[in-house]
């Protein structure tokens, strides 16, 4: 792993924390994907095994390509935080991400909550009391097998199929460009203890519905350049309701639109259902950086492949864009 600099000093002072603690709340993003689900609950497995009390949390339901995973179906929406003496997030580059810091403001307050922010975007922040933040990994999974291999915790196939559904999810399958030989070598050692491979496969590519091929098929056709010379494309809530689909069926349809090699980048509106809108990107150009672009709509990502949400709703014109709310 010699090409990815790790942080030994920080990995050491969160090994001393953890032990120190009793009650451990883990937080994964806004709507969330399998690199921050899987880094969750990998974390919560591994900690209970050393005998601590863990809360998984998220202020979004999971994705159903995730509720496979072990304890998946343990996630709260709400907790107080005054009941941890610890908090970790996991694939968080800012408080914004969270969400809870709305009804929370104690998380942005570094002497009331000790939080241990385990990441991988260029764009963090460093918002925690401790930050392990490793731009140059591919996934919020990978760190943690980093995590786990260097304290010497045995890894269970349970947790070995979290850390490796991430993992293939934030590479693409291993086709974006963040994958590397380390990122290969460190699937290759989660298969060997354990992960089921075949079955995150299947859950996230091979399980299509009707109502998702149908709604897919809207995006699809909406498709076209705009001035920018990027594709850009819209889902509506009348669309969701049509089809009898939800916003998890738009998973993994980003990355097919982003299969025209001319396009400078690609983006997928979509309504989430709740008055807000969800921006998905990716790009295939290397002089182009889409976590620049997001951060303009208060969200983040990578180099070339970012999101954010914003509240409003969409509508065509001569082209779909976003109308904020009055």
């Amino acid at each position: 792993m010699n090409q990815i600099p790790v942080p030994f000093e920080e990995i050491d002072q969160a090994k001393e924390r953890i032990y120190k603690a009793q009650n451990i709340l883990i937080i994964s993003h806004q709507s969330p994907d399998p690199d921050t689900i899987g880094a969750n609950l990998a974390l919560r497995m591994q900690l209970e095994a050393i005998g601590k009390n863990v809360v998984s949390a998220c202020a979004d339901q999971i994705p159903e390509n995730c509720d496979f995973l072990e304890k998946s179906q343990s996630f709260v929406t709400d907790f107080n935080s005054t009941d941890f003496d610890l908090i970790i997030t996991v694939d968080i580059s800012s408080h914004e991400l969270l969400k809870f810091h709305i009804t929370k403001p104690e998380l942005l307050d570094r002497t009331k909550t000790f939080i241990i922010n385990i990441d991988h975007h260029p764009t963090n922040n460093n918002f925690g009391n401790i930050n392990i933040v490793m731009p140059s990994a591919p996934a919020a999974c990978f760190i943690l097998y980093l995590f786990f291999s260097y304290y010497g915790w045995s890894i269970t196939p349970q947790i070995a199929t979290a850390l490796l559904h991430g993992l293939y999810f934030d590479t693409g399958s291993f086709m974006h460009s963040n994958t590397s030989s380390a990122s290969l070598r460190v699937a290759g050692r989660l298969i060997a203890l354990g992960a089921s491979h075949k079955t995150i496969v299947r859950r996230q590519f091979h399980t299509n519905t009707i109502p998702q091929l149908r709604v897919w098929g809207h995006a699809l056709s909406r498709a076209s350049f705009n001035s920018k010379n990027a594709i850009v494309t819209a889902i509506t809530k009348q669309d969701f309701q049509r089809e009898n689909a939800n916003p998890d069926d738009l998973s993994g349809l980003i990355n097919y639109i982003n299969c025209v090699p001319e396009a400078s980048f690609c983006m997928l509106l979509a309504e989430d259902m709740k008055g807000n809108i969800k921006g998905s990107m990716r790009t295939l150009k290397e002089n182009i950086d889409l976590s620049q672009i997001a951060s303009l709509f208060g969200g983040g990502g990578h180099k070339k492949a970012a999101g954010f949400k914003v509240p409003g709703e969409l509508k065509s014109k001569i082209a779909w864009e976003i109308i904020e709310p009055h």
